[in-house]
């Protein structure tokens, strides 16, 4: 069956395509008679007009590009918290899961161009030259959500990766921790690898704490590649007294491989988190970590990318969401300093 047009809508009705466009739309006042017979014909055929019709009149598709990295629990809530907003808003999301790979997150900007998306929410690992490249030249309204791009000129929404890792350390020192050991992520990763690594070894320093480079091991942001890089430091020829992770699911997979060899946390070895993810409350001990919302992190990007939309002038390109350190069971008093 052919699927159904505005011209198709007119003819019905015996209007103009422009009176069905201004009732769809509800873009210019139309008198009553016209209004009742579009609206019967549309009731009668059930019909849906296509959003890049509409968005040919209107100059807007009501459609936001989202683009993650993964999926997961971070950005399955990021997810909401973008819908909420969007969806109060009049807009509705299309979702483009970019696997990690740079090639398919540029690859989903062309293609949200293409839709006549009215602006994108990309929240990627690595914000590279190309990826400036690409936004500047489309120049759709976009936000980027995880990393600061604030030297590109692009609008971003994150949390306070380094002050919040130094609160993180500063807490292990005062329960009694000196031999200090982080599981990282990548490093080119500027948000959650760089500059929590960063922040974790300016703290260090600062308090004049030694610093062992076999304490310090890479990971992705899984639970598998957290088991594989504890395996490597529990071969080292020591071992810290606690562990700094830059996320959850890096910890928890440290704390499996440490127990699987023997271990106990946190009474061999005090564990701590990032992210707050629902499963650090349901493993024992309950995992101690950075608590970051990331609902409203999705939100607040929302709210931003609409105002970017909107032409409205920002008072500023960064925006950052609250984050608080949750002390439960994982971590060793040894002695208060």
């Amino acid at each position: 069956m052919k699927k159904l047009t505005i011209k198709d809508i007119a003819r019905m009705a015996g209007v103009s395509i422009s009176s069905v466009s201004r009732v769809i739309n509800n873009s210019k006042p139309v008198n009553d008679e016209i209004r009742e017979k579009v609206e019967k014909v549309i009731e009668e055929t059930n019909f849906r007009p296509n959003a890049l019709a509409r968005g040919l009149i209107n100059k807007s598709t009501n459609l936001i590009g989202v683009i993650i990295p993964q999926i997961n629990s971070i950005s399955a809530d990021l997810i909401n918290g973008i819908e909420e907003v969007a969806n109060q808003n009049g807009y509705n999301i299309i979702l483009s899961n970019s696997r990690l790979d740079t090639e398919q997150e540029l690859k989903a900007i062309d293609i949200f161009k293409e839709k006549q998306v009215d602006g994108i929410i990309l929240s990627s690992v690595d914000i590279t030259e190309r990826h400036v490249h690409l936004i500047h030249h489309y120049n759709i309204p976009l936000v980027v959500v995880g990393q600061k791009t604030t030297d590109s000129y692009i609008p971003w929404v994150d949390v306070d990766n380094y002050t919040s890792i130094t609160e993180v350390v500063r807490y292990l020192i005062r329960s009694g921790h000196e031999e200090i050991g982080m599981i990282h992520g990548p490093l080119k990763d500027k948000s959650a690898g760089y500059s929590r690594y960063k922040a974790f070894l300016d703290e260090m320093k600062r308090y004049q704490l030694p610093i062992n480079p076999d304490y310090l091991v890479e990971s992705d942001f899984s639970t598998k590649g957290g088991y594989k890089a504890m395996e490597t430091l529990l071969r080292r020829s020591t071992i810290p007294t606690a562990i700094l992770c830059a996320s959850d699911t890096i910890a928890i997979g440290d704390k499996n491989c440490a127990e699987d060899r023997g271990y106990f946390v946190p009474d061999d070895l005090s564990i701590v988190g990032f992210d707050d993810i629902e499963i650090a409350t349901l493993i024992r001990p309950q995992l101690t970590t950075v608590r970051v919302d990331s609902f409203k992190m999705g939100s607040l990007s929302m709210e931003t990318l609409i105002k970017v939309i909107n032409e409205e002038e920002l008072d500023k390109l960064e925006h950052y969401v609250n984050y608080r350190l949750i002390i439960r069971d994982s971590v060793k008093l040894i002695r208060k300093r």
